[in-house]
């Protein structure tokens, strides 16, 4: 390329052809590249090794371009009769909370402006019988409702899991990559890494995060193995923590898992990640990116997560039974287009 300056245009000669460019143009293509330059030198280094491992840890194509349902995919029919085998007791045990109105519930929180919930029963005469009915309307999303993400809650720069387009949102969902790729169930193993349990603790510290390490040392301490198509379950002891200190603004600070194990997430190859909170803890660690466990697992590998867990039954449960794996049903409700479903996980020992 040969540039020629003048006073008022520059000449550009690309290929044998000029090309005359004002001089007020010339100036905005350099200060977009100086700012692109700029803003490019001010990533932090937490964000450069975020997106790097967004890009290793990708599933995209990985079940071919039209998958739906991502690394659920590692549940193959062999992974269920295995886990079927799995209860000796009998003994099952909901993860999940109520959805109710009352305010006095602990898994209710002023500081939860996304949830939503109402319930109305009323009385019909038909045919000389009085029915019962009722109305539920529910947001559910948020830090309250025990719920399932699924790959259409989040998306990023306009993409959702495997390159599905997330601007094809209607009022009824998507038509593409909508809750109801689950409708069968999520049936497998799960594991329970109890974090507090570990430390010897009821509880982790809001804003701690739970790490690849912490996940380790469990494995090692009380035996067990996180394995291809496992369902993982993280106790932080968010909900005993809340008993007695009472309510706080989750969003801003939180106990979680540290947004790096999804490296080890996808070398164990597992289906399902879930928690007693959002997953992601709060503040995140990397100024750029407020849920990076979140667009790791949705976006990046697939994974359907499972947020705000009642796991102190089931921690009860484990330490009478001495044991971490479990049989565990997951049944979103048959919602067309939703981006996710409220739950009722069940463990069954």
């Amino acid at each position: 390329h040969i540039l020629l300056f003048s006073s008022g245009t520059n000449l550009y000669i690309v290929n044998n052809k000029p090309y005359i460019i004002q001089m007020k143009f010339y100036i905005l293509i350099i200060s977009l590249l100086s700012f692109y330059y700029c803003s490019s030198q001010n990533v932090s280094p937490e964000k450069k090794n975020y997106d790097k491992l967004f890009e290793k840890v990708s599933n995209e194509g990985k079940w071919g371009d039209k998958d739906k349902r991502g690394t659920v995919n590692y549940i193959d029919n062999n992974k269920i009769l295995s886990a079927l085998k799995l209860p000796k007791k009998g003994i099952s045990v909901s993860l999940s909370f109520d959805i109710t109105q009352d305010s006095s519930q602990i898994n209710h929180s002023e500081f939860d402006k996304v949830t939503k919930y109402d319930h109305q029963a009323s009385s019909l005469e038909f045919r000389g019988y009085d029915w019962a009915l009722d109305n539920y309307s529910i947001s559910y999303h948020g830090f309250t409702v025990s719920h399932m993400d699924g790959l259409a809650h989040l998306g990023q720069g306009g993409k959702l899991y495997n390159g599905y387009d997330a601007s094809n949102i209607t009022p009824q969902g998507f038509e593409e990559l909508g809750i109801e790729a689950f409708n069968d169930g999520i049936i497998s193993k799960g594991v329970l890494i109890d974090i507090p349990l570990l430390y010897g603790k009821e509880y982790l510290d809001a804003g701690t995060k739970v790490t690849t390490e912490d996940i380790l040392k469990f494995e090692e301490k009380y035996n067990v193995k996180i394995e291809k198509g496992d369902i993982v379950i993280v106790r932080t002891g968010r909900w005993f923590e809340k008993s007695i200190k009472g309510d706080s603004d989750y969003s801003k600070l939180s106990a979680g898992v540290d947004y790096k194990i999804a490296l080890l997430l996808d070398e164990r190859q597992v289906s399902v990640l879930g928690s007693d909170g959002t997953n992601d803890a709060q503040p995140s660690g990397i100024p750029e990116e407020g849920s990076p466990v979140h667009k790791l697992t949705l976006v990046s590998m697939g994974m359907p997560l499972l947020d705000n867990l009642n796991l102190e039954e089931i921690s009860k449960e484990a330490k009478k039974q001495n044991k971490w794996e479990f049989l565990i049903s997951v049944q979103p409700l048959r919602f067309k287009g939703g981006t996710g479903s409220p739950v009722n996980a069940i463990a069954i020992f």
